[in-house]
């Protein structure tokens, strides 16, 4: 009897998974923002403190993103002055 035929013989060569190292975390980041260039514009605005409190209070009650609440708002005011 040959040692490759015992039962406990451990096997020539051990299994091991061929796969990818995972995304760092910087390159995704980019992407997504890469990906949301495409179809949005970037701004940015510096707003009295207590503004900001009440924007983060409605978009909690709405369930919204700020960003979401920016964008209604500005359609809604855009809609009152007729430009849409």
């Amino acid at each position: 009897m040959s040692p490759d035929d015992s039962v406990t013989s451990a096997p020539a060569k051990k299994r091991t998974r061929n796969r990818e190292q995972p995304t760092p975390h910087k390159e995704r980041v980019r992407a997504y923002k890469a990906r949301k260039r495409e179809t949005h514009k970037e701004i940015s605005v510096y707003v009295r403190p207590e503004l900001k409190d009440v924007l983060v209070k409605l978009c909690e009650l709405k369930e919204m993103t700020q960003a979401e609440m920016l964008e209604m708002l500005i359609e809604a005011e855009a809609r009152t002055s007729k430009l849409l």
